[in-house]
């Protein structure tokens, strides 16, 4: 079940109150065209009653889908330096839906599930196109790990994270975004070829392993300090 709550939202260009509502959590099973809002990168947007600004709320629920096996706990990007004590909300959350806690029957769904924990709209949308692509997240992660080694001068502005956008032409398309706007910075066409080299490279195998079995699968693990 996909659950929605009203809520009074401050304009961020005017600050006049705007009644909206707010998801507490999406079943993308139900709800495919939520899991397309998502993908559009227009799900939780509303324009402003009195300035007609628009704007997005941060992302702050669960998500589910049982199609492609994955369970997300999405959270605000300003909160991402607290990742380890949502880590472990986020499993308690799972735990008792899916997880230990749960239900026999429960748990043997939970078993097959991809559990993740992300922070801003574009890390979610991100974890939704792996399900797309049939893509790896943690390998995602070393390509971009890869991209930060091999190009000059990367835009490391505060709040900017290295995201994929889409897939075309046998390529995979990395852009700098900062996390709390969406706003795009600079993009990379990356061959397909270069994420399979990695994901086949046991000169990786450290790194892989520092990010595996987790749920903030993410390069920020290893670069913001538990």
């Amino acid at each position: 079940m996909s659950l929605f709550t009203p809520v009074n939202a401050q304009c961020p260009a005017c600050w006049t109150e705007n009644e909206l509502q707010v998801v507490g959590s999406v079943n993308a099973d139900r709800r495919p065209d939520l899991r397309q809002q998502i993908l559009d990168r227009t799900f939780q947007e509303a324009t402003c009653t009195h300035c007609a600004t628009k704007f997005r709320l941060p992302p702050l629920f669960t998500y589910v889908d049982f199609e492609r096996n994955q369970w997300i706990q999405a959270y605000p990007s300003d909160e991402v330096a607290t990742w380890e004590e949502h880590e472990k909300d986020a499993q308690e959350i799972f735990n008792a839906v899916y997880g230990a806690d749960a239900p026999e029957a429960a748990q043997e769904i939970g078993q097959a599930m991809n559990r993740r924990l992300t922070f801003g709209w574009p890390a979610v949308t991100e974890k939704l196109l792996c399900g797309e692509l049939g893509l790896d997240d943690v390998t995602l992660e070393l390509l971009k790990i890869a991209v930060l080694r091999s190009v000059p001068r990367p835009p490391l502005a505060d709040g900017a994270e290295l995201r994929l956008e889409r897939a075309e032409d046998g390529k995979l398309v990395l852009s700098w975004m900062m996390s709390a706007t969406e706003a795009r910075l600079n993009s990379l066409r990356i061959p397909r070829d270069v994420y399979d080299d990695i994901a086949g490279d046991e000169a990786w195998a450290e790194l892989r392993d520092e990010l595996t079995g987790h749920m903030f699968v993410d390069m920020n693990r290893l670069l913001i300090p538990a």
